[in-house]
């Protein structure tokens, strides 16, 4: 039986424009519109068999691609890491001393920074931690 990786879903995120359109379109219906093989074929106008085929090269080129270039385990690692930060700085008890709560609020900061960059799509922008 032909499974669905869902981590391929991720992957096209991030290396779908690399693709040939008729690859990129063919897993964008497969793992974004959720069609069935025939469904695909028929819409595509080829076998069945032809789209299962595409769409398992589609996914080795993606998982190549992620391989060789680690961005969407990156971006998850970056993701949790200021998850994280912003964790430990909710932990760190209301303090008098200014020092602290200077710290606690510029550990806030940069994982609000981080979180809302990875939410974001690409700006090209790269912000600030002063």
């Amino acid at each position: 039986m032909f499974e669905k990786d869902m981590t391929v879903g991720l992957l096209l995120d991030f290396y779908g424009d690399v693709l040939s359109e008729h690859t990129r379109s063919l897993l964008y219906m497969y793992y974004g519109e959720d069609l069935s093989l025939s469904e695909i074929a028929e819409s595509a106008g080829i076998s069945r068999q032809g789209v299962r085929h595409a769409i398992k090269k589609g996914e080795e080129e993606l998982r190549f691609l992620e391989k060789q270039l680690g961005l969407a385990a990156q971006f998850d690692a970056l993701k949790d890491t200021a998850g994280k930060l912003r964790a430990l700085a909710a932990c760190i008890k209301e303090s008098g001393d200014p020092a602290v709560r200077a710290l606690q609020e510029e550990a806030l900061r940069c994982a609000d920074i981080i979180l809302s960059e990875t939410e974001e799509e690409d700006t090209g922008i790269v912000p600030e931690f002063n």
